[in-house]
Formats: structure tokens, sequence, C-alpha cells
């Protein structure tokens, strides 16, 4: 099966997590849609993933699952987050995935996340960043969930994608 993982992010953690999982793939191919233009009638499954950054997907994510959401929900269809707000995850998936879409999912998850590099925000969402790493901080560790990628990988192995 003809796989498109479609990916953005600022820090790069989507982009190694997108990595990780095409290890566990057949014919993938992975396409930061920060940098590039992909059209997912072209493959024959899809797995789109975004950071979440004060609730909301990267920009080029959102932009690309409305855009396409028509052709999505004709095949496969799969996501997952890195967000280190894990009580917000199921509000930030209502609202970034359309219903039609989340119904239809083979599997929709967070694999957490690490915070090594504020660089690339500017200086208010580096102040909401800070805020909410310092409060998530005493709710759990702020790292990549061990057991997500396991997991979504068993998912999708239930409809024989991989």
């Amino acid at each position: 099966m003809r796989t498109l993982i479609a990916y953005a992010g600022k820090t790069g953690n989507t982009a190694k997590c997108a990595r990780k999982l095409a290890i566990h793939l057949n014919q993938v191919t992975l396409v930061d849609l920060n940098a590039e233009v992909v059209n997912p009638k072209d493959f024959d499954a899809v797995i789109v993933a975004s950071p979440v950054y004060s609730h909301k997907f990267e920009r080029s994510v959102g932009s690309f699952l409305k855009k396409y959401q028509e052709i999505l929900q004709t095949k496969p269809f799969a996501a997952f987050v890195t967000m280190v707000e894990y009580d917000s995850f199921t509000k930030v998936i209502k609202k970034e995935i359309a219903e039609p879409l989340r119904k239809k999912a083979v599997a929709i998850a967070n694999f957490g996340g690490e915070v090594n590099n504020l660089t690339p925000f500017n200086w208010h969402d580096k102040i909401i960043a800070k805020s909410i790493i310092k409060l998530e901080s005493k709710k759990h560790p702020i790292e990549f969930l061990p057991e997500a990628e396991k997991q979504f990988v068993a998912q999708l192995n239930k409809v024989e994608w991989i």
C-alpha cells in the first residue's frame, strides 16, 4: 500500500516521529507540508501528523486537511500529533479534524513530545510554551510517549495497512 505521511512542524519533533513510524510501513513517502506540496490522490493511504501549538495544528497541516478532506475520506486515514498538553488532546482533535474524517480514521493518537528547541517561536509563543511546559511538567514528564508509536502501528495492523 502506497502510504503518504504528510507532516509539518517547527522544532523537528513531528518529523522525527514521522520518520520512526515510516520504518514500520512499506512504500512510504514522507512530505513536509511546510516545504512541499502534495496531493493525496496519488496514494492508497494517508497519515497526517502535526504538532499542537496553543490548541491548534500547524497551519499547513490544517490547510491540507481542509483542502483534501473529500479525497482523504475515500482512503485509509490515520493521524497523530505531538503535544505535551495531554488533557486537551480530544478537544484539539475534534476542532482540527473534521468529524467525517475522525469517524473513519483507523487511528488517531498523541505521541507526546519533548521541548528541546524554542528558537523557531516568536516571543509571545515562547512565553506561552514555557508556561505550558511548567504547568504540564507538574502532571507528567515532558517526553515522547514510549508506547504511542507501537500502539499506533498495532491499530494500522488491524486493517492490514502494513
